[in-house]
């Protein structure tokens, strides 16, 4: 049976960066034949492709950007032309306990989609050089930029001159680094910054994996209806498995395409508790129908008992469900709701001096690290036993905190040409750095220096992204696995030698400017 394929101009090329994505992913390409016992992986191929394109250019319109990027380089085209550097960086951490500064990288996959997915048409960076020139309201191009583009290639495809370096996926690093570096023409990659900013959110998600995998060993629930859109919730899943290996989702698109990565979970909702509901029945008649249906047809449950009340009826329906399922130990509790810390030990106890066996007992309701810190230790010291049955279902935690301030990303550029750029700021951790930066391991220190410097330790950046092609190939297990080795390795970064210098030169010279500027400004100030 021939592979499905994606229909239109979109359908990813052999060879393509996006051909090379799937395979390091483990699956099969849409281009490719699917293995033949496998009738999912023709339609997963396709909507792989479907997912990642999807993150490209809206129309491949080359407005993906801020409006002073056409502005600053039709002003300075022979600026605009010439050989630059930018980094991106997380100037904070997440303010979580355990975070201490620590970040882990991930995203690649979606995040340089948005540029790299496919190539640009030289059609469309005509037709917008037409618009924004002529139409827009803001009138403006920078033609050298384009043009200079445009005429170093031939035919209808067009790679921007671009390389990327950076961490790859997994790798912990620290707050206040660059994490990323951009080099090639300086006006294309100045269009950029919107789009690599967005590195934010999977960077906490993979993080906040990281913290709650440290205080519950359970693999915490990640559900869907509070994510912004599906594509966001997957990506953000992903992020999720790079940072702590979490698997658990109420996302089935997300478990369809990846199901070497996750696992569905579903139980019983308070849509279905209360639909037998009527006014000639008890409330609690009706709430037992309904778990005890359930148990019956699917034979596994986390009954949820605070539609009524958790700590009366529905606590007697859920232990009657138990008792009349005595040989079915996957009958378990889930609380929602009240205080659960008290619910999950009264619950347990009950369920004990029932005779029934221990049952597992999802807690809900804004569960955080903070939240399951707490209803362990009350847990412990009630019962002087470990909470090995308790199983937290943490679905807002996942996207709390998640937008850009909360890390304070800046894409800043570097370097034009042979000279360091640096962006000074009276804000502390602000400032940032100059040169074409990589960044080194030396023992627990991070070490950043310029590509032009002997290696000053173990090179941890990789090539990204080379002249406009995606060139990283890891699959999310390899990745998921470097963040198992390098959480808490790192204790903090230092500039090498020849940044140190290029940043205390430069300090030199705007205290000196900026003093001197004072002083003429307060002489205008007191002169008559």
């Amino acid at each position: 049976m021939p592979a499905a394929q994606p229909s239109g101009p979109e359908r990813p090329r052999l060879g393509s960066p996006l051909a090379s994505m799937t395979q390091a992913m483990n699956v099969p390409d849409a281009t490719s034949t699917p293995v033949q016992d496998d009738p999912f992986a023709a339609k997963r191929a396709a909507m792989r492709e479907e997912f990642f394109g999807r993150f490209f250019l809206l129309g491949g319109w080359l407005g993906a950007t801020d409006t002073y990027k056409r502005t600053m380089w039709a002003a300075v085209p022979e600026i605009a032309v010439a050989r630059a550097g930018y980094t991106l960086t997380m100037r904070k951490g997440l303010p979580e306990e355990g975070a201490n500064g620590q970040l882990i990288m991930a995203g690649h996959e979606a995040m340089l989609a948005q540029w790299f997915h496919r190539p640009l048409r030289r059609s469309d960076i005509e037709l917008a050089r037409r618009w924004f020139s002529a139409h827009a309201h803001v009138k403006a191009f920078p033609h050298a930029v384009w043009d200079a583009i445009l005429q170093s290639q031939s035919g209808e495809d067009i790679y921007l001159p671009v390389d990327v370096w950076g961490f790859p996926g997994g790798q912990t690093f620290l707050a206040g680094m660059p994490c990323l570096s951009f080099e090639g023409m300086g006006g294309a990659l100045s269009y950029l910054e919107p789009a690599m900013c967005r590195y934010f959110a999977p960077i906490i998600q993979a993080t906040k994996a990281r913290l709650m995998k440290q205080v519950t060993p359970q693999d915490a629930e990640f559900g869907l209806r509070s994510a912004v859109n599906e594509l966001a919730h997957i990506v953000l899943l992903l992020a999720r498995y790079v940072g702590g290996g979490g698997r658990l989702t109420s996302n089935d698109t997300a478990e369809f395409l990846f199901p070497e990565l996750f696992r569905s979970a579903g139980t019983i909702g308070h849509e279905m508790v209360c639909a037998a509901q009527s006014f000639d029945r008890t409330l609690a008649e009706a709430e037992y129908e309904m778990m005890d249906r359930f148990v019956t047809a699917m034979g596994e449950a986390s009954l949820l008992c605070d539609l009524v009340d958790a700590e009366s009826v529905g606590l007697e329906n859920a232990l009657r469900v138990m008792k009349a399922h005595p040989d079915n130990p996957r009958v378990g509790i889930r609380v929602d709701s009240g205080d659960l810390a008290e619910q999950c030990v009264l619950y347990d106890r009950m369920i004990r001096d029932s005779g029934l066996s221990p049952r597992r007992i999802v807690f809900e309701d804004q569960v955080t690290p903070d939240v399951i810190r707490r209803v362990y230790g009350h847990y412990r010291r009630a019962t002087g036993r470990e909470p090995d049955n308790l199983f937290p279902g943490a679905g807002g935690y996942w996207w709390w905190l998640v937008h850009r301030d909360t890390v304070a990303a800046a894409f800043k550029r570097s370097a034009t040409g042979d000279h360091p750029n640096v962006k000074f700021s009276n804000s502390p951790g602000k400032e940032s750095l100059g040169g074409y930066l990589r960044v080194y391991g030396r023992g627990d220190v991070l070490v950043i220096a310029d590509a032009s410097e002997p290696p000053p330790g173990e090179p941890l950046f990789v090539r990204l992204v080379e002249n406009g092609r995606i060139v990283y190939q890891e699959s999310f297990e390899t990745q998921a696995a470097r963040a198992e080795r390098t959480w808490g390795r790192y204790r903090r970064f230092e500039l090498s030698e020849q940044v140190q210098a290029v940043m205390d030169r430069f300090r030199r010279m705007r205290c000196e400017e900026v003093a001197k500027a004072r002083e003429r400004l307060q002489g205008r100030s007191t002169s008559p």
